[in-house]
């Protein structure tokens, strides 16, 4: 695979606390000594303990990139924005990556769309979840005041208030559970391997449908064996290796 001369923004926590926690002191040491491969190995070691956060995730896509290993660089990219989607930098690597793919992705967003996934990804799944709680118990003390009072301006009120939060509780559990779901869904992948061959089955003997290549992000449609049916942004789908591929 060509070399690639991009520099690539890069973000690490030196924070003593996260850094003893998680243990990747060494790790961001040896990535600003730029001993890219020493510095995967110790942030590996922690993944390998079940870490899972943004600033693993998008370290190691850093490390990845260095190491012009842009599958692995895309996957941990995409691992890091089901954490923090709207992080201003991670945006911009990715896009760097995009356009150094040899299957070229067009990634094109309305206004609207853009508005949209502002709104909905503005708030952590987290404080969405504190939220919802607030809304909830506000809206219970309306109705119980709405019960209780015998004033007619203070139930004109309480109705008002009921309304509204009703509203706004409908619209944060609908985006919280849908963030939930995005958040944990396994539907995704990158392409891992510098060229992939697909085929019509989920086995060599079938025709070959189409050939794509490293850092490709493909939808999972199903699994047969060692075999998962994808499908690429055109719309072309494909049998390929699971070992191909590594899912988001």
């Amino acid at each position: 695979m060509k070399k690639i001369y991009v520099v690539v923004l890069f973000v690490l926590v030196s924070s003593t606390l996260l850094a003893e926690h998680y243990d990747i002191a060494d790790a961001n040491q040896a990535y600003q000594e730029q001993e890219y491969g020493r510095a995967l190995q110790e942030y590996m070691k922690v993944a390998d303990q079940g870490v899972k956060n943004f600033v693993l995730f998008y370290n190691l896509g850093n490390t990845y990139f260095k190491l012009n290993n842009i599958g692995n660089a895309r996957l941990y990219y995409e691992k890091a924005a089901k954490f923090e989607p709207l992080h201003k930098e991670l945006r911009e690597n990715l896009a760097m990556v995009r356009a150094n793919l040899k299957d070229k992705e067009v990634v094109e967003k309305s206004f609207i769309e853009t508005v949209l996934e502002k709104i909905v990804f503005a708030l952590s799944i987290n404080i969405l979840a504190i939220l919802i709680l607030i809304i909830f118990i506000l809206l219970m003390a309306s109705i119980v005041l709405l019960i209780i009072s015998r004033n007619h301006v203070v139930r004109n009120v309480s109705k008002i208030l009921i309304v509204i939060f009703s509203c706004f509780f409908f619209i944060f559990v609908v985006i919280e559970v849908w963030r939930i779901r995005t958040f944990y869904s396994e539907d995704q992948a990158v392409i891992l391997e510098e060229t992939v061959l697909a085929y019509s089955g989920p086995s060599r003997d079938f025709p070959q449908v189409f050939t794509i290549h490293e850092g490709l992000k493909v939808t999972i449609e199903r699994y047969d064996n060692d075999w998962a049916l994808i499908k690429l942004p055109s719309g072309n789908g494909g049998w390929v290796m699971q070992s191909s591929i590594g899912v988001i």
